[in-house]
């Protein structure tokens, strides 16, 4: 009978002594897990703030509400930034669309959409060839809907986006591209 007794406060201290172990890691753990998911909050509402001075350059509709803290609202508006592309990369995209076209009709519709973010078919596309020193050098100007007819007929790869000029109403004025 004694030495069940002390078996079994054997058995018991180890227990204790494995409890004791486990919660203490748990908790080192449940520690670090906090600070990752802070520090993670941190740089996506950082990624936020970044992504809402975009969006409110585009934002068409009324102003969001201020003051909420409803964090399905604030998820929400997380995922709705994150699905809304800049304007240069939709224009990137029209491009690309364009110059891979499988048919000439299809690189006609993909033109005249693109053209819709443009105040009009006429809007100057500036192209920078050559830069020394911080001085430019351009290529013979040409205007947006030019520019799209020629990605579809040369099936060329488009230049990347330098610049954008809006005008009062969103729309581009204006683009200088780089090759």
């Amino acid at each position: 009978m004694k030495m069940n007794k002390k078996v079994l406060a054997s058995f018991i201290r180890s227990i204790l002594l494995l409890s004791l172990v486990v919660g203490v890691s748990s908790c080192k753990n449940q520690k670090k897990l906090t600070e990752l998911s802070e520090n993670k909050e941190d740089q996506i509402e950082e990624v936020d703030e970044s992504n809402e001075e975009e969006s409110l350059e585009e934002n068409t509709e009324g102003p969001e509400e201020v003051g909420s803290t409803d964090s399905d609202e604030s998820d929400s508006k997380k995922r709705e930034i994150k699905k809304e592309p800049t304007k240069e990369a939709k224009l990137t995209d029209y491009f690309t669309t364009i110059s891979q076209a499988s048919s000439t009709a299809a690189a006609n519709g993909q033109i005249q959409d693109a053209l819709q973010m443009f105040s009009n078919s006429s809007a100057p596309v500036l192209i920078v060839i050559y830069k020394s020193g911080g001085q430019p050098s351009y290529d013979q100007p040409t205007t947006i809907e030019k520019y799209l007819n020629y990605l579809k007929d040369t099936k060329n790869k488009a230049a990347q986006v330098e610049e954008i000029v809006y005008d009062s109403n969103g729309k581009i004025k204006e683009l200088v591209l780089r090759k």
